[in-house]
């Protein structure tokens, strides 16, 4: 689909098994301005039952339009196109320092030359003992294949898709426009900074890799070879689990898990084993699974859904202000009415009661 009527800033897709459902896919569409065109074209795909030459089905099917915050930065600090503030001489310092990288920007940062930004998926990554470890990235222009380098504490680990390092578990590949670091079998001696290096051009992003106790989930048989099914019935890949970042509907992903030690600039959520970037606490969003960055504010305001892409919903109540019912497969998400008890229905992903305009 071509949206042609705005700029679109960004498009991420993902794709979901679900147990019953089957493949769920979850879009997520930046844009600098609103355009009614969006929805339109969306519902009048999924009508039709077709996107391209995909098949598609309303069941499950929900559209959210979130709207920007109002966060002020100071005088001393850039404000990034997502709100973000960021000390402002790292602005154009050839460094991603907004998590959108538009301190680096042409136009929003004013920048003279545009360098290549790196888009990391995951700047701080957890990994289980014995499990694995993955990071990865995508360059915003064209840069060679060879002068992407991938290091550790100044040891060359790998250049574009060539792996250098003696040891085996380490592998680096590029798939798509997506260039990848791999460890398998994590160690404590894999805890650490991992710096990906456009060579050539002084860009660079570190990674910061976090060693947990945790055990490396078990694999459940109704989900695909190497995933694990949430209570909600969603499965996703067993690594998910315990690496910090609630990503099944009820946070059941990260339930058990050996405790986090948050850092100086980090905030903990208070029923999650998460750390979330203290810039985003009171900032009006819920980036703690439980809203807890959002409870003690001296200026309250309106909370919005978690805008960190991490593919989950929040528990809210129901529009009359009552607790939604747990669904038929005992999780506070549902996806279509048959999932919901007898006397509710599904509304915006909760078992809530039917409303008595139907009686």
């Amino acid at each position: 689909m071509a949206f042609s009527l705005f700029s679109v800033v960004s498009l991420t897709v993902i794709y979901r098994y679900h147990k019953i459902i089957g493949s769920l896919v979850y879009v997520d569409l930046y844009a600098e301005k609103e355009s009614p065109r969006v929805s339109d074209v969306l519902l009048s795909a999924i009508k039709s039952g077709r996107i391209g030459n995909l098949t598609v089905s309303d069941e499950g099917f929900e559209l959210h339009v979130v709207r920007d915050s109002s966060t002020a930065c100071a005088a001393t600090e850039f404000t990034c196109l997502d709100k973000t503030c960021i000390p402002a001489d790292q602005r154009c310092d050839g460094r991603r320092d907004c998590p959108d990288g538009s301190d680096e920007h042409k136009e929003h940062g004013k920048c003279k030359q545009h360098q290549p930004i790196i888009h990391q998926t995951e700047k701080v990554v957890f990994a289980q003992k014995h499990g694995s470890i993955h990071l990865s990235a995508t360059i915003d222009s064209s840069v060679e294949d060879k002068q992407i380098a991938w290091s550790k504490d100044s040891i060359l680990l790998g250049v574009g898709s060539m792996t250098l390092a003696e040891d085996g578990r380490v592998t680096v590949y590029k798939k798509g426009d997506k260039h990848h670091l791999h460890i398998i079998n994590a160690t404590d001696s894999d805890d650490g900074t991992y710096k990906m290096i456009i060579q050539g051009m002084n860009v660079e992003a570190d990674f910061e890799v976090r060693i947990t106790s945790d055990r490396v989930a078990i694999e459940s048989d109704e989900c695909p070879s190497g995933e694990r099914a949430c209570k909600s019935g969603h499965c996703l890949p067993v690594a998910q689990f315990c690496d910090r970042r609630v990503q099944c509907p009820d946070g059941d992903d990260e339930e058990n898990c050996s405790e986090v030690q948050c850092k100086s600039n980090e905030f903990r959520c208070e029923s999650t084993n998460v750390c979330v970037p203290t810039v985003v606490v009171c900032d009006g969003w819920k980036d703690c699974h439980d809203g807890s960055d959002e409870k003690t504010c001296s200026h309250p305001r309106k909370i919005y859904k978690p805008h960190h892409p991490h593919h989950v919903k929040v528990n809210a109540l129901c529009q009359d202000g009552t607790e939604p019912e747990f669904s038929l497969h005992g999780s506070s998400y549902c996806w279509s009415n048959k999932v919901c008890p007898s006397l509710t229905e599904c509304v915006h992903g909760l078992c809530c009661p039917i409303s008595s305009e139907f009686f």
